[in-house]
């Protein structure tokens, strides 16, 4: 079997081996990191007596200032003593022939385990597959990720593709990137200009960034759209949608009815609307 091709996983795979290890390693010095914090700390309050005493030499403070601070380092320094003790006495409990072997079998067991897993589990036998080479296969046999790929290094080369906009950007929608998708219909309007399609889509994608609110940048797509064509189904939901936002239940409601009587019969988002309806008669129904 083959490894040549793997060199650059086997280089990783040993160095995440070598953090997870340094992790596991870490409790094994418990004792003696709490143990040096304490020698630390006993020394720092015994510099601040020090201090102190040099302090009232020179008359910067007075014996009852002196007394009061004394008292205080003294109780933090009898406190840090009894931790230092602690420690010390937790790592000359531990066997540190204990520690040493398990540090051993941690150090060369988890790497050992890692990589039998990986040769029973893993395919380090297949040949590379250059990101390249998977990006020119056919369309239709790519994921929609590596399809976005490919499209978006197209327009990198040809931002002035308005197919490839008109094509990314509703992708990007379903992919819930839905501010790229927002950046793909600016882009095919300025190419080609403003239609109502363009706009009611830019707008949709807007209020989805906001998370169902309808903003202003929105609405202005959608009034744009409306003007440019009455009968746009998006344009014309999602300003209902902003009117019930506002408490104009009544506008909202005339204006999806409206919607809805001018749908086509196979029209796919018919549905949603009569729901929107029902909803809103029967929060205004009286009780």
């Amino acid at each position: 079997m083959a490894f040549s091709g793997d060199i650059p996983l086997f280089v990783a795979l040993a160095l995440l081996a070598g953090i997870v290890v340094t992790f596991l390693l870490r409790p094994l010095r418990t004792g003696r990191t709490r143990a040096d914090a304490g020698e630390s700390e006993v020394a720092l309050y015994r510099d601040q007596l020090a201090e102190i005493g040099r302090d009232v030499d020179r008359g910067v403070i007075g014996e009852a200032e002196a007394d009061a601070a004394r008292i205080e380092v003294s109780r933090r320094l009898l406190a840090a003593d009894e931790m230092r003790q602690e420690a010390a006495r937790c790592g000359e409990t531990a066997d540190p022939r204990w520690r040493k072997g398990m540090a051993v079998v941690l150090a060369l067991g988890v790497p050992l385990l890692a990589l039998a897993i990986y040769l029973q589990e893993g395919s380090p036998g297949l040949p590379d597959r250059p990101i390249a080479a998977r990006l020119a296969a056919p369309a239709d046999t790519l994921p929609v990720e590596a399809l976005i790929v490919r499209i978006e290094r197209r327009l990198k080369e040809q931002p002035d593709d308005l197919q490839g906009w008109e094509l990314v950007a509703p992708t990007y929608l379903r992919l819930g990137r839905y501010d790229d998708a927002a950046g793909a219909w600016t882009r095919a309007i300025i190419l080609d200009g403003v239609t109502a399609e363009r706009l009611a889509a830019r707008g949709e994608a807007r209020v989805l960034a906001a998370e169902g609110r309808v903003t202003a940048g929105a609405r202005a797509d959608f009034e744009k759209a409306a003007a440019l064509d009455a009968g746009e189904p998006r344009a014309q939901y999602f300003l209902g949608l902003a009117d019930y936002d506002e408490g104009r239940r009544d506008a909202a409601l005339a204006r999806w009815k409206e919607l809805l009587a001018g749908a086509p019969e196979d029209a796919a988002w018919a549905a949603a609307v009569e729901a929107r309806i029902a909803a809103v008669e029967a929060e205004i129904a009286p009780k």
